[in-house]
């Protein structure tokens, strides 16, 4: 299967080191191909040959799967700037195992397996640095199975706020919709537009429109003890 996204007529590059202004992962030569994508474009399919990955360097990728029927998705992360998208899969020498689309209008960098295998092979910094995305990416899951399997409604949204926070600035407009947000926690959109609003009605976040803004942390952090 082919990818759908476009490459960019622009020759490979060093790897600019604030990219990674939280983790500064990187400080060798990563060559690279910055791809820019549409809003709604499908930057690789599940099944599709795991060639490279991805490192997003501006706007937001949804990673999912589809239901056997294709008619239910369910999202398992939102990935920012600065995040690697396929890592794992690229890395084992396999298929994608989930769908990534862009939310908004974003920027791709795009690092074959070939230049991958080499910096596997040659540059220990680079080997820690995967092993260290593909364990995140394990604890994120286990982390997101057991929330799943035993937290109520409220600590579910609770917890899925305060991540968000973290990873973008509260006053940026959410990259998805309420069908998503409620799919990332396993929960119905009415459920989820109920939870909402209850916390709203507490004070402890604020909406508007697609801007959710949390104004108690406290009492939101109380919801997963």
């Amino acid at each position: 299967m082919t990818s759908a996204v476009k490459i960019a007529n622009e020759p490979n590059r060093v790897l600019p080191r604030e990219i990674f202004p939280k983790e500064n992962l990187l400080h060798h030569e990563l060559n690279f191909t910055r791809r820019k994508i549409s809003k709604n474009e499908i930057l690789f399919s599940q099944g599709e040959q795991a060639n490279g990955f991805y490192i997003v360097e501006t706007g937001s990728i949804r990673s999912y799967r589809t239901s056997g029927s294709g008619e239910k998705q369910h999202t398992f992360k939102i990935y920012h700037p600065g995040n690697w998208v396929g890592i794992r899969d690229a890395a084992i020498g396999g298929n994608f195992l989930h769908h990534a689309v862009a939310l908004v209008e974003s920027t791709v960098l795009f690092v074959e397996e070939e230049e991958l295998r080499r910096l596997l092979n040659s540059d220990s910094e680079f080997q820690n640095s995967v092993f260290r995305q593909v364990t995140i990416e394990a604890v994120e899951s286990e982390n997101k199975i057991y929330s799943l399997g035993t937290r109520q409604v409220h600590a579910k949204l609770s917890e899925f706020l305060l991540q968000l926070s973290e990873s973008q600035d509260s006053e940026e407009d959410l990259p998805f919709t309420r069908e998503i947000m409620a799919s990332m926690i396993g929960v119905t959109t009415e459920t989820l537009v109920r939870a909402l609003a209850d916390f709203k009605s507490r004070g402890w976040v604020e909406i508007d429109k697609r801007k959710i803004v949390i104004k108690n942390e406290e009492a939101l952090l109380r919801l997963l003890d």
